[in-house]
């Protein structure tokens, strides 16, 4: 199995949320754990909720299958287990609805990409952010590979319409975040 490399950039996105005290967060879009892990390191008092489906759906990462995917769960739960995770197997939308409005520091949004997906997580994972935590995802760029990323598209008409400063990673798939209002 192929390992994604973590950028130091990302790696210093993981350093800075444990600096700010930011302590309880939820990745949405988990894939290997391997950010996840990141992040853990980063911060041994994080709680961290990881949220994905790890199923294959037409339309969505079409180069992937359901057995691939049932590996990458099953090398989260092993990458995850020495740290305080709780590893939700659900669709983003099922799984917004476990969390109080306000109850976590920090949300990592890395699922699907297209602009209904993307909107749809921005708008309902920043409610359960509390004011002066941190909303913020990965792949800020048009194209990743032979993928069509619309999350550009959407961080920018959110953070204009909300009037919120975006910030972003120098990396070749720019992470972004802003501070939740």
């Amino acid at each position: 199995m192929e390992k994604v490399e973590v950028t130091p950039q990302r790696k210093e996105l993981a350093k800075m949320f444990a600096d700010m005290g930011l302590n309880t967060g939820a990745e949405i879009g988990v894939e290997r754990g391997e950010f996840a892990e990141v992040l853990c390191k980063a911060n041994p008092k994080l709680k961290l909720y990881c949220i994905d489906a790890w199923k294959a759906y037409k339309g969505y990462r079409d180069h992937t299958n359901q057995t691939k995917l049932n590996s990458f769960y099953e090398k989260t739960k092993e990458t995850l287990a020495p740290y305080d995770v709780e590893i939700i197997k659900a669709w983003s939308m099922e799984a917004v609805d476990k969390f109080k409005d306000g109850s976590l520091d920090f949300v990592y949004i890395d699922a699907n990409h297209d602009f209904g997906h993307v909107a749809e997580d921005i708008y309902r994972w920043s409610k359960k952010v509390r004011s002066g935590g941190i909303v913020s995802g990965h792949d800020y760029v048009k194209r990743r590979s032979s993928i069509e990323c619309q999350v550009k598209d959407v961080v920018d008409a959110w953070c204009y319409t909300y009037k919120l400063e975006p910030h972003f990673t120098d990396d070749s798939f720019h992470s972004w975040w802003y501070i939740n209002p």
